[in-house]
């Protein structure tokens, strides 16, 4: 039994989520919009948390620009929701958090050797400043009979949740095109579809699958679309990355965490370890990302880093403050301000989060002439009615509990696992699985090296030569110009790419560390000899970087045809 969830990443592509049972029952949906107005989508931020009951939670980011008018989302599901529990709304603060606490980080030590010659004044020398250490970086042929007594579409449920109007509707299992059905009444009741959608969510209608609706309220805008909050049966999730491919970005992102009793992992996608002499230990933010796609495409498209698998209770307080807390503590004290007096605070400790102007428009009283609009461009423009206490309320309900949500949901579950991988359309022909394995071990997004500085009386110490010693093992050596060195750009992106299981360890498809290491010994043996010959930075390399870069062709093509006889 597995579920589905896709990312909404452009225009009339589809999200899913779900569930497989032994007849094969799918879902999925989408962020639809009118063609006329294309949406521009960002990225976005998917939780899936093993509630070890038999159902899945999912916390779905969505990013959007474009008319609040043209805003629809639809999702297939297996089942209808039943309470307030089953569906909801996070906060993009918490998936902020989420992300900012978990992102990997590239950081340096500094040990200096010897002793190098003290500068007289501010100037001279002939190389530049050494980078500050420790910087890091913080997706039919069907001629079935139908029964004219049986509606083509029924309304199961309704709502509202946060500022989303939703509808779940089922379709009549005896029609021939169910998605055509599914679209007209989408469109009767307002909700913009493309002409791609049927086809998209045909597959999955066909199942007999229901269809979530999601679009925001009258008067709500585009501000007002948050992560959706969805508990469903299943007990592993996945991503459907077949339906990206209609639109997908080049080299599109996608980042997962999982929530569960152990460490997760790709089932039937690769999983990859970065070549860390690829970082750029000085600025990682600076190629991360591209040495990411590097490692993706090497492995065929369908690989992830795991970026971390650990404890939870190292996010205990990062989503929820204690900060929040005492802000929070002391607006409820507050109470008995004026209503314009407690708005001010308000907006003073949480107007910065989703859902506080939802609150305020629902609470707050305008004078003639003055406009909502007006008021959030300049809150202490104008003087407002309000009552504290039903504000309050609303903003615990709107603003504060949606990022206690998420909390409460990391609390929950031991670990949590943070994958990421790119890929783009032609790439897409296998939807990721995940799995849990309790044998494997957990990762840091924590890395650190350290930087020694070789110093000698004749050179100043931004001018000596230096080693980065790296966690991997193994060391990178460097010169004056302070800048990590380009010709490592010729190694492989990948250290180690294996297959993981849910069980004992991975089964290892690539190593290339003796190559890595082979190749570093050949670049760095013309580094250090000049570093052990006194360094400076007059000291030539042109020889050396010959021989390496002969080195690292020859060893590429080598890797290259080593890969080829591997995947035969």
């Amino acid at each position: 039994m597995r579920s589905f969830l896709r990312v909404p990443l452009v225009m009339g592509v589809v999200w899913a989520i779900g569930t497989v049972m032994p007849a094969t029952a799918q879902a999925c949906g989408g962020l639809f919009c009118n063609a006329a107005q294309p949406v521009n989508q960002a990225a976005e931020g998917i939780i899936f948390a093993d509630n070890g009951d038999g159902t899945t939670t999912a916390v779905i980011q969505i990013q959007y620009q474009g008319p609040s008018q043209n805003f629809s989302w639809l999702l297939p599901i297996s089942s209808v929701p039943k309470s307030d529990a089953d569906i909801g709304v996070a906060s993009n603060v918490a998936l902020q958090r989420l992300q900012t606490a978990t992102n990997p980080s590239y950081s340096l030590t500094l040990k200096v050797e010897g002793t190098c010659r003290e500068r007289d004044d501010d100037g001279g020398g002939c190389g530049s400043s050494s980078p500050a250490s420790g910087r890091s970086f913080s997706g039919s042929d069907d001629h079935a009979a139908i029964d004219p007594s049986v509606p083509p579409v029924v309304v199961e449920a309704s709502g509202v949740v946060g500022s989303f109007e939703w509808s779940v509707i089922s379709l009549d299992k005896t029609l021939v095109d169910p998605a055509a059905a599914a679209e007209d009444w989408l469109k009767a009741n307002g909700y913009d579809v493309p002409s791609s959608a049927p086809a998209l969510l045909g597959p999955y209608l066909k199942e007999g699958l229901f269809l979530l609706a999601l679009r925001l309220t009258k008067g709500a805008d585009t501000g007002s679309i948050r992560p959706v909050v969805l508990t469903y049966a299943a007990s592993q999730p996945s991503i459907p990355l077949k339906l990206t491919a209609v639109a997908a970005n080049q080299d599109m992102g996608v980042l997962t965490w999982v929530l569960g009793k152990s460490r997760a992992v790709p089932t039937n996608y690769l999983s990859l370890e970065l070549n860390e002499a690829r970082i750029n230990w000085f600025f990682s933010s600076s190629n991360y990302n591209a040495l990411v796609i590097e490692a993706a495409n090497d492995a065929g498209g369908q690989g992830f880093v795991t970026e971390l698998a650990g404890p939870t209770s190292t996010l205990a307080g990062q989503i929820w403050t204690s900060a929040d807390d005492f802000n929070w503590s002391g607006l409820a004290r507050d109470s008995n301000l004026s209503g314009n007096d407690f708005f001010q605070r308000a907006f003073q400790a949480f107007g910065q989060w989703d859902g506080f102007w939802d609150a305020t428009r629902s609470s707050v009283s305008l004078a003639d002439g003055q406009t909502f609009d007006a008021l959030k461009a300049c809150p202490s423009c104008f003087t407002v009615r309000l009552s504290p206490a039903q504000y309050l309320t609303q903003l615990e309900k709107l603003v504060v509990e949606p990022v206690k949500r998420v909390q409460q949901l990391i609390d929950a579950h031991p670990q949590i696992t943070r994958l990421y991988t790119t890929l783009s359309a032609d790439e897409m022909t296998l939807d990721p699985l995940f799995g849990f394995n309790r044998d494997l071990p957990q990762v840091s997004n924590v890395h650190t090296a350290e930087r020694v500085i070789a110093c000698n009386p004749s050179v100043y110490e931004s001018e000596a030569p230096w080693h980065v010693e790296l966690p991997q093992g193994g060391v990178v050596w460097g010169n004056a110009s302070g800048n990590w060195p380009s010709e490592l750009r010729a190694l492989p992106p990948n250290r180690v790419i294996v297959r993981a299981g849910e069980s004992g360890e991975s089964k290892v498809i690539e190593d290339n560390s003796p190559a890595i290491a082979s190749q570093l010994a050949q670049y760095n043996s013309g580094k250090s000899a000049t570093a052990s010959a006194g360094g400076g930075c007059a000291a030539g390399h042109g020889q050396s970087r010959g021989a390496w870069v002969a080195a690292a062709v020859l060893g590429a093509a080598l890797i290259r045809r080593q890969r080829r006889l591997q995947r035969r």
